[in-house]
């Protein structure tokens, strides 16, 4: 029989608490980037443990306003002395957190780890401390696990998961077959993320991103940059519109929450779908708006128009690019010509304000790309404000973008170099620019994969301040404009010589512009 070496011995002390009844922690580790909202995952795995019968705490240490030290998250641990504690891990600070492994192993509780970069590399996760990785959807592996530390299920009878033999070879178990009927999971468990620890008040409205929801889960598309599939697969499985709304009418009776960002890869591909719960939101009566991101080759005018009457306020779109060549050759599955067509809709149907993603400096790029993509986007409608967040492509592993580029590029397991894998500088979150032109990423983060020659960084600098110049005359008045966008241009020339003289220079300004919150004009997020 296989098992995880020392597992059934780790435990020093028997857990509290009932027989047949098994005690979990789920864990956030204190290395990971800071929580601006409820961690889906743990909620719904706390959920999915709860409805059996277990018992569960959830420790998010990276909560802004209820921030934990790693004493205080070991104080917790040990006083519910858990029969194992299951590990969320993200790629951000992944080096980090597998020195915190070392830390965390010295508890008398084995380590099931699981969350994106578990689920890309999960051999990786064993070498670096963890006991148990679990591979795919978790809800269902979870319970089996717990059967597992209750001594009810052997490990090698639980699909879905990965573990060292006694010989100290890798073991894994037949992969785990996608939930089906994601209308049996239970609705993510929120109780454990106080929206005060987040957002630094109760007021349970205070935050438009806070209360997420998953209606769906799989993509079927195919973009080289994106590893989503490695845990929720291509296959796009649907919630009913009905189970959707039970979920928010919950929320909105148990918390109070009127406000909801849907989280989904691709959640408006059935558009009837969409049709029903809009109708059901706006039988209810109660009030609710949502954001939501959508393909900008899936809109049509009715069913714009039919969201935008049931309060979807906030649409965002990853068009990635307005160049045909790079939209072919990421695999978007789009054109140019599609991406305008969507404009046109959004336009017909009254939608004003949207977000929408922009990727430049890809290996294939020149400036020529930029300047046609520029030319393009000075053609969106006038009537619609955007706002436009343009990042240089980060290379995820288990992508085709990373397996077609690393070895050219030298950026073979970048996540384990913590140069590579590390904080913003914090004073630039302190400059003046940062208050008009904070998702232009590149003019404040240097690439750090793609080696750009000198004349691309240029061109990616001026197509940063082209778009921004762009976005901030929809979004500003005609007075206010010149004066904020100069303003933040003088503010980046001096930053980038010294930060200290930036902060002293515009600290009055800084202050002039938040008493009269003209910078909440360029927040997507106070729409």
């Amino acid at each position: 029989m296989k098992e995880a070496e020392g597992l059934a011995e780790k435990k020093t002390s028997p857990p509290r608490g009932k027989p047949g009844v098994c005690r979990v922690v789920l864990l956030n580790p204190p290395t990971a980037a800071p929580s601006s909202e409820v961690l889906l995952n743990l909620a719904y795995l706390s959920a999915t443990l709860k409805k059996a019968g277990h018992k569960v705490l959830v420790i998010d240490p990276n909560a802004p306003f209820h921030r934990l030290s790693e004493k205080e998250i070991k104080r917790k641990i040990l006083e519910f002395r858990p029969h194992f504690i299951g590990v969320t891990l993200t790629i951000t600070y992944i080096a980090k957190t597998y020195e915190y492994f070392k830390r965390l192993k010295k508890l008398p509780f084995p380590l099931v780890a699981g969350g994106p970069h578990a689920n890309c590399l999960p051999e990786e996760v064993l070498n670096h401390g963890a006991d148990i990785v679990a591979i795919g959807e978790g809800e269902l592996t979870i319970l089996g696990l717990a059967e597992y530390f209750l001594g009810k299920k052997g490990l090698e009878d639980i699909e879905g998961i990965c573990f060292r033999n006694k010989d100290g070879s890798v073991h894994h178990t037949p992969p785990r077959p996608l939930i089906r009927d994601l209308d049996q999971i239970p609705f993510p468990d929120f109780s454990a993320f106080p929206i005060s620890y987040y957002t630094g008040v109760d007021d349970p409205n205070s935050s438009s991103i806070f209360w997420a929801v998953f209606s769906s889960r799989g993509c079927p598309y195919n973009c080289i940059f994106c590893s989503s599939h490695n845990v929720f697969g291509r296959t796009y499985r649907a919630r009913s519109p009905e189970n959707v709304f039970q979920e928010l009418e919950k929320l909105y009776h148990d918390y109070g929450a009127r406000h909801f960002a849907f989280q989904d890869d691709e959640a408006f591909i059935n558009k009837e779908r969409v049709i029903a719960f809009c109708n059901l939101v706006k039988e209810s009566q109660l009030n609710l708006t949502f954001s939501a991101r959508l393909r900008m080759d899936s809109l049509d005018v009715k069913m714009l128009k039919v969201m935008k009457g049931a309060g979807f306020r906030r649409l965002a779109f990853g068009l990635e690019s307005f160049n045909d060549e790079s939209l072919l050759k990421m695999n978007k599955n789009h054109t140019v010509k599609e991406l305008f067509e969507g404009f046109e809709a959004l336009e017909n149907a009254g939608i004003r304000t949207i977000h929408y993603n922009q990727l430049v400096g890809f290996p294939w790029e020149t400036p020529k790309h930029l300047e046609d993509s520029l030319e393009k986007i000075a053609e969106i409608p006038k009537s619609i404000r955007y706002f436009c967040c343009t990042v240089t492509l980060i290379p995820y592993p288990k992508t085709k973008l990373y397996e077609d580029y690393h070895e050219k590029y030298g950026f073979t397991e970048w996540w384990l170099d913590p140069e590579r894998n590390s904080p913003v500088d914090l004073h630039v979150s302190k400059a003046f620019f940062m208050l008009f032109v904070r998702e232009y990423v590149p003019l404040y983060s240097n690439d750090i994969f793609w080696k750009h020659s000198r004349r691309m960084k240029r061109a990616i600098h001026r197509f940063c301040w082209k778009v921004s110049s762009m976005q901030l005359r929809r979004c500003l008045g005609p007075i206010e404009f010149p004066i904020m966008f100069n303003l933040s241009k003088a503010s980046h020339w001096v930053w980038k010589k010294s930060p200290f003289v930036e902060s002293v220079l515009f600290f009055a300004p800084k202050m002039l512009v938040k008493s009269l919150k003209m910078h909440e004009k360029a927040n997507f997020r106070k729409y």
